[in-house]
């Protein structure tokens, strides 16, 4: 007896010893920026497998970790076999390699496993305690020989394309963490699961599953639960209130009605996440049995009551809302009794609090470590003096620092709102208190930095009650540094006395929606306003004030009559929107210039009266955009050439439908990079002398300019690196004369939304340097020409989609003359498939076919998307057996089939759900594994 007694004595030292080597290779990964710089902790007792290390393993070698690639075959892991010790088998995923493979947006990495690894070598390490094979898409199953490992502790099957959880999970008794977040096709958990006794962690973050097996009930030491996004799951077991050890349940995002009742019983749950299920309405009615609860977060339900007795939780920390139910549910006074709670709390349907002497208290002051208090009243008030004492004893600790009140329907606020003992509030927001006429003496917040006033439909006039008294203070708002007032319709006066320094830090106030505001504060009550946003405010017919330091002035009104003739000198920013006068603007426009001499960046939209920008006006000038002004005729009022623009960077002009030509002699403009012309109907050229005067263009956008026909004299400017070129007829139809053989360093270049070109591109049309080629929306396009394209030596990325007439009888390919190492192809019908065996050397291929298919191969992977609604799926496996040379790209015929959603392309392309088709190998992202273990 005693040599057994030893024996395990030998066995619980040995164990001891792997869990701290674990722990301190844990510990390792966790501080190291970069898996890369990853040491070995524990030399052969803990190996970090890199390159051709496997070698290197030997049968002392306990816990094994790896960097994950996009194939990580048998020949990797040759050398575990002989650590027939080995406790731990984890792949790490270094985030790097995602920057590494060059992919389109609809794309992602995708990482297999040899199944020889699964099937042959795994099952033979009886030992394994860690088991990772996460972001292995080809991991579709286990196999049954995974039953030997008896002695698993810890599972992470997280993003491999299981649909359910293999049966031989349930024989690992002695499993302690079960890991499958993201598994998109899992759909279910089988009853076995109920045999994994041991069970203290289980996370199934991100999976498709609709309900949990009963049998998940009897895992009675489960103490972590994670069901975040399970989109699916609308409800949970009955008998889920027999999981006594639960201590932390998240059930975030997903589609639940109503808890069991059963989970009153869960008595030592400390955290509950119901945040974002939209579709909760209530909460169990004995939920104030969880008194272990510190942890409530219920924000984004359809809740509208809580449960009673809430007040017996008086352990909660953290509740992010409290919901007032109309004569049901907890009231105010159960609030009143969680004195602990801390951060943020929402007190909503504040209507609701009854009018009985005993319903209120001092509900919120003794809660001192609350910092985020948010008060909302939902309808009218019926009595204005009950909801202003329903705001006495809403009264929080002086320790607060955000107040945001909602709805209030009293005329007066209590006088506790912006009392100088709370010394800390640094934001407040005051909403749609639509019956109050005057402010609270917030001025007297010493610590407040952002104020927001709206919707104070009775408010006519702020006067000296804002500002407080100025002995609790030494300047009223002495901390503010933005303040927005809005929503506003009967406010027509703001009086300050110049004697009190008020907002001696303001740097930016926004007015909107006052129309009969008459003034703003003078300049010198605001030293050190930078930004100014004034939106319909039609009554400020004063000249805007000239603050001394102002930087950014943004106005957006119908108004006729705000002036522009004074604004503030060294200002770096002017946005005007939706000015419909009729010559306000240009007729100041020369006497802004004069001030402006300062001026960096200038956003004019919708101001029909704008006939004529002076460019030349604004020395300074870095970043000019001009949008939707219908008038704009010219940049230059006289015939002679512009002063040089030694400091414009950027020139965006967009819906300008009587703009017809630049001002003669071009845009002396050397420092621009960039050039947009978008939708100007009658423009007829681009500026004169471009190669010369625009000697740092980089990148020029033309959309759709109808009667533009050529380029400048002299071509475009030898450094342009970006052309695209969008609905242009005449110019495309031109193209001949395009001439950017001469551009060097011309790298992309995009065409698009034509329907007259029927061959394209035309011999030497391009340039040699082109990296990527985008041809889309070509309508009459029936073939493009290999001459135009063969020369291409540099391109790594062509794109060609929504040409529904072009097919494969119409590429006109020489066998022997493939093009050169391109990387990326996309084209967009289904029977220009043979194109592909005519690029040799492609490593990255994204076909979309009417809008909808979609492929891609990367280094001798191939997948197949295909939208369910479009096509079906055996048809379209046999278009790419049929098409696709097996010698070139290795495909095989058998396939495994996925579901999955693809990424947005472009506004095109849209969104879909979608069946993949792996012809070759499967692959997905990767992921660091989590969770502890008991080793």
């Amino acid at each position: 007896m005693w040599v057994n007694e030893l024996k395990d004595a030998v066995y619980e030292a040995d164990d001891l010893l792997d869990e701290i080597a674990y722990e301190a290779l844990r510990s390792e990964v966790k501080l190291a920026l970069n898996l890369v710089q990853i040491r070995y902790v524990a030399r052969e007792f803990c190996f970090r497998l890199e390159g051709e290390d496997s070698n290197k393993i030997t049968e002392r070698t306990r816990h094994l970790s790896y960097a994950v690639t996009r194939d990580d075959s048998c020949q990797k892991f040759e050398g575990i076999y002989d650590a027939k010790l080995l406790r731990t088998f984890l792949p790490l995923s270094e985030a790097w390699l995602r920057n590494q493979i060059n992919i389109l947006p609809v794309s992602r990495p995708r990482n297999q496993i040899d199944n020889k690894v699964t099937h042959d070598l795994l099952p033979r390490l009886t030992r394994l305690r860690v088991l990772s094979l996460a972001n292995y898409s080809n991991v579709v199953e286990l196999p049954d020989s995974m039953g030997k490992l008896k002695h698993l502790r810890y599972l992470n099957l997280s993003a491999t394309s299981i649909k359910r959880l293999p049966e031989v999970v349930s024989t690992a008794y002695h499993l302690q963490t079960l890991i499958l977040e993201n598994c998109k096709e899992l759909v279910e958990l089988p009853d076995s699961v109920g045999h994994l006794k041991h069970l203290l962690y289980a996370s199934l973050k991100g999976a498709k599953i609709k309900r949990l097996p009963e049998s998940m009930c009897t895992l009675y030491n489960l103490q972590t639960l994670v069901l975040e996004d399970c989109r699916n799951l609308v409800r949970l077991p009955h008998s889920i209130g027999n999981l006594k050890h639960l201590r932390y349940v998240t059930l975030k995002g997903t589609a639940i009605k109503m808890l069991p009742a059963s989970m009153g019983g869960l008595c030592n749950l400390q955290t509950l996440i119901l945040r974002s299920c939209k579709d909760l309405i209530e909460l169990p009615d004995d939920l104030g049995r969880l008194i272990n609860l510190s942890h409530l977060d219920i924000e984004g339900t359809k809740l509208s009551k809580m449960p009673l007795h809430m007040g017996k939780l008086t352990k909660l920390q953290n509740l992010s809302d409290f919901f007032l139910g109309k004569d049901t549910g907890s009231s105010i006074q159960e609030l009143g009794k969680l004195q602990h709670l801390q951060g943020g709390l929402n007190i909503w349907n504040l209507q609701n609090v009854g009018t009985a002497p005993d319903a209120l208290h001092d509900n919120v002051k003794g809660m001192k470590h609350l910092k985020t208090l948010n008060l909302m009243w939902d309808g009218d008030a019926n009595d204005s003096g009950h909801v202003r004492h329903v705001l006495d004893k809403l009264e929080p600790d002086v320790n607060m620092e955000y107040l945001y009140i909602y709805g209030y329907g009293g005329t007066r606020f209590s006088d506790w709102v912006g009392d100088s003992s709370f010394s800390r509030i640094v934001s407040m927001e005051l909403s749609r208190c639509k019956y109050c006429t005057s402010l609270p003496p917030l001025g007297q917040l010493g610590s407040l930095k952002e104020l927001l006033v709206r919707g104070f439909e009775g408010l006519a006039v702020v006067g000296r009650e804002f500002y407080g008294s100025c002995m609790s203070v030494r300047k009223p708002f002495g901390s503010l540094e933005s303040l927005t007032l809005s929503m506003m319709p009967e406010w027509r006066e703001w009086i300050s006395d110049p004697g009190m320094q008020a907002f001696p830090c303001l740097q930016k106030l926004c007015i909107s929606g006052c129309p009969n505001l008459r003034k703003v504060l003078s300049n010198h009550l605001l030293p050190s306003l930078t930004t100014l946003e004034i939106e319909g405010c039609k009554q400020l017919v004063t000249s805007i004030p000239r603050f001394p330091i102002i930087d950014e002035l943004k106005l957006d009104d119908d108004s006729r009559h705000l002036l522009l003739g004074r604004l503030p000198s060294g200002m770096h920013s002017l946005k005007v929107y939706r000015f419909y006068s009729i010559d306000s603007i240009p007729k100041e426009m020369e006497q802004i210039g004069s001030f402006l001499t300062t001026l960096e960046e200038i956003e004019m939209e919708n101001c029909d009266s704008l006939k004529c920008f002076q460019l030349d006006l604004f020395p300074r000038l870095k970043t000019l955009r001009i949008s939707t002004c219908s008038n704009l005729e010219s940049h230059c009022e006289h015939e002679g050439p512009l002063e040089d623009l030694t400091s414009l960077h950027s020139l965006k002009i967009w819906e300008c439908p009587k703009l017809v030509s630049f001002p003669k002699g071009g845009l002396p403009a050397s420092c621009l990079t960039e050039l947009q012309l978008f939708d100007c109907a009658n423009l007829k050229s681009l500026p004169e002398h471009m190669n010369s005067l625009l000697p740092s263009l980089e990148d020029l956008r033309l959309f759709l300019l109808p009667k533009l026909e050529f380029f400048p004299e002299g071509g475009l400017p030898s450094k342009l690196k970006s052309l695209y070129i969008e609905n242009c007829s005449k110019l495309i139809a031109a193209r001949m004369q395009w001439s950017l053989q001469s551009l060097p360093s011309l790298s992309k270049f995009t065409v698009g939304v034509d329907e007259s070109v029927e061959s394209f591109p035309e011999e030497m049309l391009l340039p040699s340097t082109l990296a990527s080629l985008e041809i889309w929306s070509l309508k009459a396009l029936k073939s493009l020409n290999y001459s135009g394209l063969q020369h291409l030596t540099s391109l790594s990325s062509l794109e060609i989609w929504r040409c529904p007439l072009l097919d494969q009888r119409s590429f006109h390919f020489n066998h022997e003359r493939p093009v050169g190492e391109t990387e990326c192809l996309q084209v967009c019908h289904a029977d220009i498939f043979l194109l592909l065996t005519f690029i040799a050397h492609l490593q990255f291929l994204l076909i979309i076919l009417d809008q909808h298919i979609l492929i891609s191969h990367i280094a001798g992977e191939l997948e197949f998307w295909v939208p369910q609604n479009v096509l079906e799926l055996d048809a379209c496996l046999n278009l790419v057996l049929q098409a696709i040379d097996e010698k070139i790209f290795g495909v095989r015929s058998s396939c495994k089939v996925e579901r999955s959603s693809m990424s947005q392309r472009d506004q095109d392309c849209g969104s879909h759900e979608i069946n993949m088709v792996y012809l070759e190998k499967t692959q997905i992202g990767q992921k660091i594994p989590g969770g502890d273990i008991d080793l």
